[in-house]
């Protein structure tokens, strides 16, 4: 005989206060113990990275596969914190089983089902982590994929962020990333590479404004002789003026942020007369 609405709201009534009424005040205080300890240690996590990202930023010893595999790290240990937490948590109300065995009647299409809605997403943060070590692009990295051309900006568990040359963001699946063919613009050279670009506005002098870049380049103590010399070559020319990139390529990453702030400098004081 088929029960009616009211006794199956009855019985889902009753299954809940026998719940709530099983609910122990020490399990909520373990519970709301777990949260904070799980926030100090996220807290104190990303405090330490970015500590130790500053220092190694002041002292010019930062470089793009550190950055790669701290950010990494820390939100790995991010995701471990609170997925340690939350199941110890949920581990203080075994009575929780109770209804989710009434809730979930079908467990076996329900688990069908997460299993291929969460298959993109697991790929996803396994190939965020196999990037962040094997490190076929890094934080800072220019490269070109499907067409555009732009600077690795951050790389999450999911997705990485390149930032275009005008300035959007472009975001990427790391699935993605790890399985097409991406070119790396910086990879391959121990030296810092350069990428300046200065917009020329149309009552600009273009020439004079390339001639004085590789004069600031030219006179970088700095800058990696071995390599191909210093070059400035037009990215777009439109109504609002022209885009001109310098590429040079320095000995260290010291030597690459203090050619990139001259070269900014000397721009500013050629085109809009700005002494900086």
């Amino acid at each position: 005989m088929l029960e009616g609405p009211q006794a199956g709201a009855s019985r889902t009534m009753s299954v809940l206060r026998e719940v709530v009424g099983d609910l122990h005040p020490r399990s909520i205080v373990v519970v709301l113990l777990l949260l904070v300890v799980a926030a100090l240690l996220s807290r104190f996590v990303n405090s330490v990275v970015r500590r130790t990202l500053e220092r190694h930023r002041h002292s010019g010893t930062l470089l793009p596969e550190s950055i790669t595999r701290l950010q990494i790290t820390r939100r790995i240990l991010d995701a471990v914190i609170w997925v340690v937490a939350i199941s110890i948590g949920l581990s203080q109300f075994p009575e929780l089983r109770v209804l989710s065995a009434g809730l979930l009647a079908s467990a076996g299409i329900s688990g069908l089902i997460v299993g291929f809605a969460a298959r993109s997403t697991l790929g996803n943060a396994v190939a965020g982590v196999t990037i962040a070590f094997a490190q076929p692009v890094r934080i800072g990295d220019e490269v070109e994929l499907r067409g555009e051309r732009g600077v690795v900006e951050d790389i999450t568990l999911l997705f990485t962020v390149i930032r275009l040359w005008d300035g959007k963001r472009m975001i990427v699946p790391n699935d993605t990333l790890s399985t097409e063919v991406v070119k790396n613009l910086t990879l391959g050279s121990v030296s810092r590479m350069v990428r300046t670009d200065v917009l020329v506005p149309p009552k600009g002098n273009a020439r004079a404004t390339m001639e004085a870049l590789l004069g600031v380049a030219a006179a970088e103590p700095g800058l990696d002789h071995s390599a191909p010399p210093p070059r400035v070559e037009f990215l777009k020319v439109d109504a609002a003026g022209a885009v001109l990139r310098l590429t040079a390529l320095c000995t260290d990453e010291a030597s690459a942020a203090r050619l990139t702030q001259a070269l900014l400098a000397r721009a500013a004081e050629v085109i809009y007369g700005i002494q900086v």
